[in-house]
């Protein structure tokens, strides 16, 4: 990859990407067909150590055994090279890329350094509108120019069912004691931030018809809820703004905040579709 194609991503991203295409080319020689960046990284809110590189990795054939295990030794290594940044992607070939404008496809997954089987990727899901509209191509044809398209009206049906299930199941596994997000919520900033930024990301993507990043939904709700969720906003941001230390005292006002909030939000957001 030249400058040209890769100037315009963070240089740890470039950095890391020289070195697994020179690898892929090694181990694989003309394996790659394109290659396609999503996720922060396309939503200019990608920070080392703690954001994945999101890709799609178009590719020439059908994978065989033997390709599959290049690859899970090129995913281990890059792993090991680079621990603060995973490469979680799909390898597809061409004709998978266009058959996904008849729903859905299945792809080789990685996901922190690790082979994950087959996995689902689904037109008409967040993942592949963030390709289709914010995607940056770095090897290939220019991914504005596949065929597939996304029904808005499904992908927000999807994300409401995610809303009322996934996000409100989290919710309540988190008030039940004793449980592991019990326990992880009063301790883990990280388990904080996953809810607090992902009903806020869900808020964001209802309420604008678009999608944004962690960040960028957080500094949204920022602007459009009561100034009484400001606090626990902000600490679920502060770790990706570089600040160490916590705005709170208590780690049960911070948990019994980021509960309430969370309620709040999912009352919210299905409150735009009465």
């Amino acid at each position: 990859m030249g400058e040209d194609e890769m100037g315009h991503i963070p240089k740890k991203i470039n950095e890391l990407l020289g070195t697994y295409f020179d690898s892929l080319e090694l181990k694989a020689p003309n394996l790659l067909e394109g290659y396609y960046l999503y996720g922060s990284a396309s939503l200019g809110a990608f920070k080392y150590g703690v954001s994945d590189i999101d890709f799609i990795a178009v590719i020439n054939r059908k994978l065989t055994d033997i390709d599959v295990n290049i690859l899970k030794e090129i995913h281990k290594n890059m792993q090991r090279k680079y621990p603060k940044a995973s490469l979680d992607g799909f390898y597809i070939t061409e004709n998978d890329l266009v058959s996904l404008n008849s729903g859905s496809i299945s792809g080789v997954y990685f996901n922190d350094g690790k082979f994950n089987g087959y996995k689902e990727f689904c037109k008409n899901s967040i993942d592949a509108y963030q390709l289709k509209k914010y995607g940056i191509t770095i090897k290939g044809q220019n991914i504005e120019e596949h065929f597939y398209s996304i029904d808005w009206n499904i992908l927000i049906n999807n994300m409401k069912n995610n809303l009322n299930t996934y996000w409100f199941g989290w919710w309540i596994g988190c008030k039940k004691f004793p449980s592991f997000n019990y326990i992880g919520l009063l301790f883990s900033i990280h388990m904080v931030e996953w809810g607090v930024l992902g009903v806020s990301r869900l808020y964001y993507t209802f309420n604008e018809k678009d999608i944004t990043s962690k960040v960028g939904a957080g500094e949204y709700a920022l602007k459009v809820v009561p100034q009484r969720w400001h606090k626990i906003i902000n600490e679920s941001l502060r770790l990706r703004n570089g600040n160490k230390k916590s705005l709170y005292k208590s780690v049960f006002k911070r948990r019994k905040d980021a509960l309430d909030y969370i309620e709040f939000m999912i009352k919210n957001c299905n409150n735009l579709f009465q």
